[in-house]
């Protein structure tokens, strides 16, 4: 891959690390992301705040809207080339499975296969709870142990409105260097109770093969004939103490014999895609060689219109849309897959279809 020298750094991640603890003022940093001092300056504190950010909503699966805020172009390129000096210095956790390199969705499902028991747990506005003066003082504190004046700037660089944003290209890593300490702690708590633990972003997993779960990290109480779960207080404290809410709704503790999923895989006896998932790829290519790839674009913009909000320019297709799904499917199940090569062959015919 062709490095743009606009965008990323030339240095080794070796001397990255290095200059980066050896920042004394924030000059210096200027210096690390090859700008300007006055141009870091204008980017991160003249530039009106609603001027250095595009912001639009998407919603949740589970209901509800999230705010999404990219930066405009300069910026976007500073955060870029911190992001690629904040990766080099920040040591991965073995249970870390989001915005890793060489870990996904597939492996932190794979931590949680063929176990007698499965806890889920999500935080609650877990970019929105990060703002500027914890992320200022991640970088002061152990093992960063920035000046205050290079934090600040650090810190302003990769936040707006006073919060992480969500879609910055510094926002996922810095959720990582934050949760640094809780992911240690977390993993003590699970080896101590004989469980596996791990997190993807805001999706934390516990799980274990013992007969019984154990009620240090979550129990069930029958409240009016229905089964609610608990958090145990040590796992409670832990992550109340490390600045984060568990959001109660989420909470789900899967037993082995029923359905249990992790990261959206079914994780029962290895990682696998959701059946509707598998059928909703069916229905898509089906409705493409039945109607045409007009009609269905048409009838899944027209859908989509009403659900997403963001500028039109982004919006994907429906081809792309598919085809992600069906790549989506190669990634979990394997490439060789038959489901995969079925589905990916169908594709193709209706493509080479178009283009003829």
């Amino acid at each position: 891959m062709k490095k743009n020298s606009q965008l990323l750094l030339t240095d080794s991640p070796e001397s990255l690390r290095e200059k980066f603890y050896s920042l004394k003022q924030p000059m210096d940093i200027a210096d690390l992301l090859e700008v300007s001092y006055p141009r870091l300056v204008y980017h991160i504190y003249l530039v009106e705040a609603d001027k250095r950010y595009k912001i639009f909503e998407i919603p949740k699966k589970s209901g509800g809207i999230r705010q999404i805020s990219t930066p405009i172009t300069a910026l976007k390129i500073i955060q870029t080339k911190l992001n690629q000096v904040l990766q080099t210095v920040y040591e991965i956790k073995p249970s870390v499975h989001g915005f890793v390199m060489g870990k996904n969705i597939v492996t932190n499902a794979q931590a949680h296969t063929k176990k007698r028991y499965v806890l889920n747990l999500d935080l609650t506005d877990f970019f929105p709870s990060i703002n500027f003066g914890r992320v200022r003082g991640m970088f002061m504190a152990t093992p960063y142990g920035l000046h205050p004046d290079v934090a600040t700037v650090l810190a302003q660089i990769c936040c707006h409105n006073n919060q992480l944003p969500q879609g910055a290209p510094t926002s996922p890593i810095v959720t990582n260097m934050i949760c640094a300490k809780m992911d240690s702690q977390l993993q003590r708590l699970a080896k101590e109770y004989k469980a596996t633990y791990t997190r993807y972003a805001d999706d934390i997993t516990f799980s274990t093969t013992l007969p019984k779960f154990p009620e240090e990290l979550a129990y069930i109480v029958a409240e009016e004939d229905v089964d609610k779960i608990f958090i145990g207080n040590i796992l409670l404290s832990i992550i109340n103490n490390n600045g984060f809410e568990v959001n109660n709704h989420k909470n789900r503790l899967q037993v082995k014999g029923n359905h249990q999923e992790v990261t959206g895989l079914t994780t029962n006896l290895f990682p696998n895609v959701d059946r509707r998932y598998v059928r909703q790829v069916r229905a898509m290519l089906h409705a493409w060689a039945k109607f045409g790839l007009e009609a269905v674009e048409k009838e899944y913009q027209e859908k989509h219109e009403s659900q997403s909000r963001l500028p039109a320019k982004q919006k994907p297709n429906f081809k792309q849309v598919l085809r992600g799904k069906i790549e989506f499917i190669g990634m979990v199940k394997g490439t060789d897959d038959s489901i995969y090569q079925k589905y990916l062959n169908q594709y193709q015919l209706l493509s080479n279809l178009v283009i003829n």
